[in-house]
């Protein structure tokens, strides 16, 4: 069911949604007043609206708390993503200074992104890393750890490898972590039945167009709001999900080191004397 409604296109889980708030509160509204088959007087109606403003704003405040940690945790798994890409290319930076026998773990470097994008990206939705990425990102420490650095300089450049290596897999580990977060099932339940319960309130008031206009505006007002918990409540899953193109455009910057490189490296190099 899950995999199911991140797989909709948003207008779509947005229609689905809000028609589902709107039958809720409709049939709360109605079934209660049908149910029990009592006509509503004013004094009813004004007892009703006193008690649903103090259910509504103490349920209000529970779903604005929801709301907030949710984005939240959007938050903070797109800026591991984030600060991922950017480790990796300071790491990158760091080894195409260092020298060319560091080659081996550049090319380290590039299957660990590569196998980030294609294996483990997939596999976020549910929470779960990939054991692809966990070899790749081992042979990288050891491609790194076979370097020895010969003077001052390589020792300098060797630490702040270490230094972003460690860093990366820190990023990684947030992004792990936040692909599992969502809201706790307790939260849903009591937002839920209490929605239904600030709706539930209407039934008092007398059947005319105009309350039923406030009841559909209700209910569509609380339909969005679960509306916006929903979409990013699983920051890597649905359409509206943290992207992994700032990962997949680290391969044209390698590029563009390596070229930058070469070039630094052919202009520093002796010029033969001529004879």
């Amino acid at each position: 069911m899950v995999d199911f409604f991140y797989g909709l296109p948003i207008w779509v889980a947005t229609i689905l949604v809000l028609g589902a708030a709107l039958a809720v509160g409709l049939g709360s509204s109605f079934g209660l007043r049908y149910i029990f088959h009592r006509q509503s007087t004013t004094e009813d109606t004004q007892t009703a609206l006193s008690l649903m403003q103090v259910v509504a704003a103490y349920i209000g405040i529970l779903i604005a708390f929801a709301g907030v940690q949710v984005w939240q945790d959007f938050s903070d798994a797109e800026n591991a993503v984030h600060r991922e890409a950017a480790s990796a290319s300071q790491l990158y930076r760091d080894l195409a200074t260092y020298g060319p026998e560091t080659f081996p773990a550049r090319q380290e470097l590039r299957l660990y992104i590569d196998t980030v994008v294609r294996d483990e990206w997939p596999l976020l939705k549910h929470g779960k890393s990939s054991e692809r990425t966990d070899v790749t990102l081992f042979k990288l420490f050891s491609s790194v750890g076979q370097l020895h650095p010969a003077d001052g300089r390589e020792t300098t450049i060797y630490a702040g490898i270490f230094g972003n290596l460690n860093e990366l897999v820190g990023f990684r580990r947030d992004r792990l972590i936040h692909s599992e977060s969502g809201m706790p099932i307790i939260l849903w339940i009591v937002a839920l039945f209490g929605s239904v319960l600030i709706v539930s309130y209407t039934a008092t008031f007398r059947y005319n167009r105009t309350n039923v206009i406030m009841i559909s505006g209700i209910s569509l007002a609380l339909g969005l709001v679960f509306l916006f918990i929903l979409v990013v409540d699983r920051p890597f899953m649905g359409s509206f999900s943290v992207s992994s193109d700032e990962l997949s455009g680290l391969s044209a910057r390698f590029d563009t080191i390596d070229s930058l490189s070469r070039a630094s490296a052919t202009e520093a190099a002796p010029t033969p004397a001529k004879p």
